[in-house]
């Protein structure tokens, strides 16, 4: 299963670059893939972060399907 992760703002220093290709060998869970990346990156788990997967705002239990685009958004500050 292959996923494209985009990487905004300080997520993508944090990881060294703006996106990559995830290979998943099963089909994975939003809060599966935060763990694994959790584990590749360690700096992330002192970063706050929202997931979407194509565009939508994810919570942990949704599903993600191959060839789906995942982004990791730093919070937002508005006014």
């Amino acid at each position: 299963m292959t996923i494209s992760i985009l990487y905004f703002g300080m997520l993508a220093e944090a990881t060294g670059h703006p996106s990559e290709t995830w290979e998943a060998t099963d089909p994975l869970s939003v809060g599966q893939l935060r763990e694994q990346l959790l584990q590749k990156y360690p700096v992330l788990r002192d970063r706050k972060f929202q997931v979407a997967v194509n565009q939508q705002i994810a919570d942990s239990a949704m599903s993600i399907n191959t060839n789906a685009e995942v982004a990791l958004l730093p919070p937002f500050a508005g006014g």
